[in-house]
């Protein structure tokens, strides 16, 4: 677990900048461009200014200051749902921080960004690829990909992204780059999509356990001890949290029914069903020998049988609901949500209606006590991004990805956490500390990203089982669907030879 008063230093940083800079007109239109005025430079200081040296900043390897006198082209997805990519200034604390990002990149690179509109979501991602490859065949304007996160792995298998690792400004060690895409993403020593910090989206989908703080104290006995206390004293494990909700249960409306009025321990967004096997530390493909790919040893074993069962049937419990229905947590009939941190501020729960009592957040409980780590799974709609492979302006492409994944780092995710968590990191360290789990701790489970490359297979087998009514069935589903796997990977493993 990483200090997280490097990220209280952070927050602190955000106020000093808000106020720093000079209006600067842009748009939120399909193509905008950004034009930099004069800033100083990360580091420079100034009066009034906090340099990264007093606030316990990691800094970045970048110069100071670059004059590309390029413009930066970001094909990105039209569908996305969280400010992200450009923003007005708007009094908004994160598109105000948005808004400074781009200035202060564009700045210190000397470079315009230039953001043009693509379909990509599920529902558009082979209309994203088209678009890309129809750039390869005329100009290559573009140079960054910026799309939904099962869109861009198929640019990977057209090989049409640079090697991140071949590109001397790109330094996946750095904070701001998760260390699932080294130790998940990273194959035969290439690696070809990124996110991180520098997604806003990345940071809204990451999937927690929400509580009603007040529900909590009023309904459980757990001995004055808070889920966040359970999680700093690593007892924040399955069992310890079925122990707290599977008898909890009001039938509030007397039909002899479970449903949405009802009162429940928990409820659980079952869309994430499978953050229960990524929270266990389990993804469906890992590395050979070779560095290649391979289905787990992990997913086919009987430990994650195990957990598909223990979840599966923990779902039927007369304290828990599992739908997709967000209503009975947001109504206060529930103490426990398993779902995506967006639902706190209301930012893309359907109604953009925030919740109204105070939430505490912790990860997805472990498996068991023999494990060390909690991990993070991540709603789809997220962001991941690429360099053109074909770009005329490689090495401004990869500087700029850099130094926008680390000033959002400094002065973005602060902002998205403060919205997130309605609390800044200075009031509550305890809720910080509990965001800088989740953070730091993403995985990705690149079977998830090459959805369709796998024909939803290595996506889909944990998650419809559990759900099936046969939640024991896992290894036999499994194995139905190994020879497709095998086939599968021959093709994703063609696009690293």
């Amino acid at each position: 677990m990483k200090n997280f008063v490097r990220l209280i230093a952070l927050m602190l940083v955000l106020i000093t900048v808000t106020g720093m800079f000079a209006a600067c007109a842009t748009t939120n239109d399909p193509e905008t461009t950004t034009e930099a005025p004069t800033t100083n430079a990360p580091g420079e200081g100034g009066e009034g200014q906090v340099t990264e040296e007093e606030t316990l900043y990691v800094p970045d390897d970048l110069d100071e200051k670059y004059d590309f006198g390029e413009t930066m082209t970001v094909l990105y997805w039209e569908e996305w749902r969280m400010t992200e990519f450009f923003a007005e200034e708007s009094g908004d604390i994160i598109e105000d921080a948005i808004f400074h990002r781009n200035i202060k990149v564009a700045d210190r690179l000397g470079i315009e960004f230039e953001f043009i509109a693509q379909p990509g979501d599920s529902t558009n991602h082979t209309a994203y690829v088209q678009q890309a490859e129809n750039d390869w065949a005329a100009d290559n304007e573009y140079d960054i990909y910026a799309g939904y996160s099962r869109t861009i792995p198929l640019l990977t298998i057209k090989k049409m992204t640079a090697n991140l690792l071949e590109q001397d400004a790109f330094n996946v060690n750095k904070p701001w780059w998760p260390e699932a895409l080294t130790t998940e993403c990273t194959i035969k020593d290439q690696l070809y999509f990124c996110t991180g910090d520098i997604s806003t989206s990345m940071l809204w989908y990451m999937i927690a356990f929400m509580y009603n703080k007040e529900l909590y104290e009023n309904h459980i006995n757990n001995g004055g001890k808070t889920p966040m206390d359970m999680v700093d004293a690593d007892e924040w494990t399955l069992q310890n949290f079925l122990a707290l909700v599977q008898d909890l249960y009001i039938d509030t409306n007397s039909d002899g029914q479970k449903d949405v009025t009802d009162f429940y321990g928990a409820t659980i967004y079952s869309t994430d069903i499978d953050s229960f096997m990524i929270g266990a530390g389990i993804t469906s493909l890992e590395k050979d020998e070779e560095g290649g790919l391979r289905i787990s040893e992990k997913w086919n074993s009987q430990r994650c049988a195990d957990i598909c069962e223990t979840v599966g049937n923990a779902m039927n419990l007369q304290g828990i609901l599992c739908n997709t229905d967000r209503s009975t947590f947001k109504t206060q009939q529930s103490v426990f949500h398993m779902d995506r941190v967006f639902n706190i501020p209301g930012t893309d729960s359907g109604d953009g209606v925030p919740l109204e009592f105070t939430v505490g957040v912790v990860p997805v409980p472990k498996f068991d006590e023999t494990q060390v780590d909690y991990k993070t799974n991540l709603g789809n709609p997220f962001t991941i991004y690429a360099l053109n492979a074909q770009s005329k302006s490689l090495e401004a492409a990869a500087t700029t990805l850099e130094a926008m994944g680390s000033e959002n780092y400094r002065s973005v995710t602060p902002a998205v956490f403060e919205v997130a968590m309605k609390v800044r990191y200075t009031d509550d360290p305890q809720v910080a500390e509990m965001f800088d789990i989740l953070k730091e701790n993403v995985s990705f489970d690149v079977g998830k990203l090459y959805y369709y490359t796998m024909e939803k297979t290595t996506s889909q087998v944990f998650s419809n089982t559990c759900l099936s009514g046969n939640p024991a069935g896992f290894l036999s589903a499994l194995k139905t669907s190994t020879r497709v796997i095998n086939n599968k990977l021959k093709t994703l493993m063609a696009a690293y030879e």
